[in-house]
């Protein structure tokens, strides 16, 4: 195959839609991107807009149409060239010398047709018109429900298949972008090629199966030769197909397992595909996967012991720890450029999953192969959000149209563990008085896709989950419960993080918690104007840049809220202010983390919110928009190790001491804990923890009137590590705070 990319400048004209008298914008763009960017360098917009109120101004331009252009070369051959775009925003039409080759209305997916009887030879040119979102999803029709029922203020823009965020989120501004947002490119396929390939290790199978596009002639007589090398285990077959499309059973000797970062090697094959026709290749294409099983062992409620939820990989239960995966970037043209660096953030602090979480768009294959080969597992939902998608049928094929895309095209990748349904749905429709099973978007469009094109890979309606029995409890208060959801995204009032609400929760696994900390001072005046960096009551760009585009202060004070609960008093100087918001989220989020840690065996993962901020903000994110890292990053980093040691709440006038052991070896070596305040030696144990558990080694006196700070040390075979707890109830001294701080380089 050859390709032509069609990346790089293109002109761009846009106007009102609707409004022939409206003067029409003519400027250059850069594809991939954005008209909101292209503006921004054109000076129409601001240059920074991410600075101060200036998002704001990219609402005039929601109601408008855009025509991108750009001529190119033909080339020689005249069959099977193909118009590739990977990622249009959103509603478009497609023309080539002047004739519509197409039409697409989804950012998700990648649009594609067979342009070759409308080339000339020569000069092409190659136009794309893209309508206002905002006027597309004002002419469809809406079902009561869909306005009565979600908990977006924009249950209109479901209708549209883009980024739920982009309308506005308490972690994203309203940006609705237009644009081709990824790579264009002219493809001149192989007569004959691979349609499909998979290679499938479930069930106890080794086969490959595939899918071929071409002539009659061509796939009933061509061959499949693969080649396929992982370290010292390697394979080579060929065998002849006798037909469009079938499955072949395969030998790998020696063959290497795929496991998730602590666990093991997180191996992986490259593989060449190759197709024979009368002894000569005709068609090679490159591809890579990985050997493993997984199940989703859960039950739909529990009672905190009588129930699961959990990942078995291989055979081997894995507490999962890690974070929510969110947009990278307001504008998704720029993603691609933040993964090497978000990425290396995923590594360094000990990360084994991520939650592609369903307010974001699907990551490119960069994001999955950097997963693949270090052993992050994935959990990717599907792109619906916190809103009642309509239930019609139009809908509902787009849908399975988007997602039989999405699987075929990331299916090969090992780290992918989990298809999920969206997020936040089910609660949603519980709290609403409606049954989550009746929602076919969920339980019938998108298993069926899942079903049709996948082996061996889970599916889960939503997260979290809520069964119809438990959906009738979802209004009462919890103590009225007598069953929970085995897996929860835990919120609630943001209070105190030691609060009964986290910590009596009896969900075995939360796929969702989190607290606000600032970003540093350096940080913030980056993208707050310098009169109003401080203070941050009555301050229209902190309200802004706390994500809320209606000016309500809410998310502001809350992170006020957690520093008075914290220390007693909210620091009067900004440095003081951040710090001690980073402390309070750092302290809660390490908190969030070991709880699970210490209660296995009916705990079994914690995925938090969140790494990495999408645009500058006061967030819940324990990095910011600019690479910054919080407090919470070098907490989470200790804590977060494959072997940990860590203390379980006072209890009986103690604490218990928990050796964590999520790696599949036994481990042995000697703990320390020492009081920060008096300086002594309050535990030493010599351990030795059996493999893939948590191990009680040992309890610490404890009053619950003692305000101290637990140093906790060990030394195993796998190294070094330490991590520190934080005793009694607030307010804490936040002088003596930092004192621990510097004495014990926390």
């Amino acid at each position: 195959m050859k390709t032509i990319s069609l990346n790089g400048t293109w002109k761009l004209s846009g106007r009102k839609e609707g409004d022939c008298a409206c003067t029409p914008l003519t400027l250059e763009a850069q594809v991939p991107g954005c008209v909101q960017l292209d503006m921004s360098r054109a000076g129409i917009l601001p240059d920074d807009l991410f600075m101060g109120m200036n998002i704001l101004e990219t609402e005039k331009y929601e109601d408008w149409e855009w025509w991108y252009e750009r001529t190119f070369s033909a080339p020689d051959e005249r069959e099977n060239v193909f118009l590739v775009f990977r990622g249009v925003d959103c509603v478009a039409e497609y023309f080539l010398n002047g004739e519509k080759f197409g039409e697409s209305c989804n950012m998700f997916i990648p649009f594609e047709a067979d342009v070759s009887k409308f080339l000339r030879d020569g000069e092409n040119t190659l136009t794309v018109h893209i309508k206002s979102p905002v006027r597309y999803v004002h002419e469809k029709d809406y079902d009561i429900a869909n306005i009565g029922i979600s908990w977006r203020d924009t249950p209109l823009n479901t209708a549209i298949r883009r980024a739920p965020h982009t309308y506005g989120w308490d972690i994203m501004p309203r940006a609705v972008t237009s644009g081709l947002w990824r790579e264009v490119q002219l493809e001149v396929r192989d007569s004959v090629r691979f349609a499909q390939h998979f290679f499938d290790f479930s069930f106890g199978r080794s086969q490959f199966c595939y899918v071929l596009d071409g002539s009659w002639e061509d796939c009933r007589d061509v061959e499949i030769e693969i080649e396929a090398a992982c370290g010292d285990s390697r394979m080579q077959t060929r065998f002849s197909t006798f037909g469009k499309a079938g499955r072949q059973n395969i030998w790998i000797p020696n063959r290497k397992l795929w496991w998730p970062h602590g666990y093991g090697e997180p191996n992986v094959y490259d593989a060449t595909l190759r197709l024979i026709l009368d002894g000569e290749a005709v068609h090679e294409t490159k591809t890579q996967f990985g050997i493993r099983t997984v199940e989703l062992q859960r039950t739909d409620t529990t009672d905190g012991v009588n129930g699961y939820f959990r990942f078995v990989i291989n055979g081997e239960e894995i507490m999962c720890r890690g974070s929510n995966w969110v947009p990278l970037d307001a504008f998704h043209c720029r993603d691609a450029s933040r993964y090497e660096e978000a990425l290396a953030l995923v590594r360094d602090i000990g990360c084994n999953i991520l939650r592609c979480w369903g307010g974001n768009v699907y990551e490119d294959h960069a994001f999955f192969d950097f997963c693949d080969r270090n052993g992050i597992m994935v959990w990717q939902d599907f792109a619906m959000a916190c809103n009642n998608y309509p239930q019609n049928d139009n809908f509902a094929e787009e849908l399975h149209k988007e997602a039989t895309s999405l699987v075929r095209e990331y299916r090969h990748h090992p780290s992918i563990i989990l298809w999920s349904g969206d997020n936040e749905i089910d609660s949603m429709m519980s709290r609403a008085g409606a049954e989550p099973s009746q929602n076919i978007l969920t339980r019938k469009v998108l298993p069926d896709a899942v079903r049709r094109n996948d082996i061996g890979r889970p599916y889960l309606a939503s997260s979290p989950y809520i069964a119809d029995e438990m959906a009738k409890k979802q209004n009462l208060p919890p103590h009225k419960w007598d069953k929970y959801p085995a897996e929860e995204h835990l919120w609630g009032a943001r209070d105190w993080y030691k609060s009964d609400f986290y910590k009596q929760n009896k969900a075995h696994f939360v796929s969702e918690t989190g607290y606000h900390g600032c970003p540093s001072l350096e940080s913030i005046k980056k993208f707050i104007s310098p009169d109003k960096v401080w203070p941050y009551t009555d301050n229209a760009e902190w309200t802004l840049h706390s994500s809320d585009q209606r000016g309500r202060s809410h998310r502001v004070m809350l992170m006020e809220k957690q520093v008075r609960q914290f220390f007693g008093e909210v620091p009067a100087e900004p440095e003081e202010y951040i710090l001690a918001s980073q402390i309070s989220q750092a302290e809660a989020k390490k908190y969030f983390l070991e709880r699970i840690r210490a209660g296995r065996p009916y705990k079994s993962g914690v995925i938090w919110w969140n790494l990495l901020d999408g645009w500058p903000q006061m967030s819940d994110a324990i990095v910011d928009y600019y690479f910054t890292k919080k407090l919470a990053y070098r907490y989470l980093k200790r804590s977060q190790t494959p072997f940990a040691v860590v203390l379980d709440e006072l209890y009986d006038n103690c604490q218990k001491v928990c050796a964590c052991n999520d790696t599949l070896r036994e481990i042995s070596g000697t703990v320390t804990i020492t009081d920060a305040e008096s300086g002594q030696e309050v535990f030493r144990q010599n351990i030795r923890v059996p493999k893939n558990a948590t191990t009680v080694i040992g309890s610490i006196p404890v009053g619950y009137y003692q305000h101290t700070m637990f140093i906790i040390h060990w030394e195993t075979e796998l190294g070094e590590g330490r991590s520190h707890y934080l005793t009694g109830y607030p307010p804490y001294s936040f002088s003596k705070y930092k004192e621990w701080m510097e004495r014990f380089d926390l």
